[in-house]
């Protein structure tokens, strides 16, 4: 993800309905890179070759919906080039020594330290370089022989990086009174090394925020929106001193 450092003043435009939700994406979006740990001191505005890509999980992609991801009682699957081509590979199971999914050749989930402790996020929580990567894939199971994880319930996510350093999440459930997992949808960033908010699709609808998180998304707006005031005071006041000199 390229930052421009710098604004360019413009004309006021009117703000639409589409331009409100536009605003709304970017500020989640600059949320998630502040977490990366990029410079709060940056009024910085993202490149437009940056996009959250949604993952196909039906028949006519991965193929990984209904219960237990449709893996038959007492099998498993392996899904290559997850969810991008040399990304990894998306492994579940359907078994009594274990149940739920795990990433392979290169495909990482954030986890606890334990066995079977995949870690739950929550709506437009941040999934980040910070997290927590594994390279054990029973750590990622919701079950693992007698070990179990808490339940999933909706709402929840797991985090995701893939070989190049794609970050993403993977919407599930899993009730261990039953033994099922379900995968619901994903997505992920096309750009490597940019943080993903867990839920986000991009249009901005895909979950409903924290109080807290609105109102960081609110101070980010206002911030960026008093970086713009103080470049254009600046230029004003070295437009006024050029014409007093000349």
């Amino acid at each position: 993800m390229r930052f421009s450092a710098a604004f360019v003043s413009k004309a006021p435009m009117k703000t639409t309905h589409s331009n409100k939700r536009s605003i709304k994406q970017n500020s989640n979006r600059l949320a998630a890179y502040l977490a990366t740990g990029i410079g709060t001191g940056l009024v910085a505005t993202p490149s437009t070759d940056a996009a959250i890509v949604n993952i196909d999980l039906t028949s006519t992609g991965f193929n990984l919906t209904g219960e237990n991801a449709g893996i038959s009682p007492g099998g498993n699957t392996f899904r290559s080039n997850f969810p991008v081509s040399g990304g990894g590979t998306l492994g579940g199971y359907n078994a009594a020594i274990g149940k739920g999914i795990f990433g392979h050749t290169g495909l990482l989930f954030v986890t606890g330290s334990s066995t079977a402790t995949p870690v739950k996020f929550t709506p437009y929580q941040s999934i980040d370089s910070s997290a927590n990567w594994t390279t054990a894939d029973a750590k990622s199971l919701f079950k693992f022989y007698s070990l179990e994880s808490p339940d999933f319930g909706p709402g929840s996510y797991m985090g995701f990086k893939t070989a190049q350093g794609n970050f993403g999440w993977l919407e599930v459930t899993w009730a261990g009174a039953t033994d099922t997992f379900q995968l619901y949808s994903g997505a992920y960033e096309s750009v490597a090394g940019v943080a993903i908010l867990a839920g986000d699709t991009g249009g901005g609808t895909s979950a409903v925020p924290e109080p807290g998180q609105v109102a960081s998304s609110l101070l980010l707006l206002t911030l960026g929106a008093a970086g713009v005031a103080i470049q254009r005071q600046r230029a004003k006041k070295k437009l006024a001193e050029a014409v007093a000199q000349s």
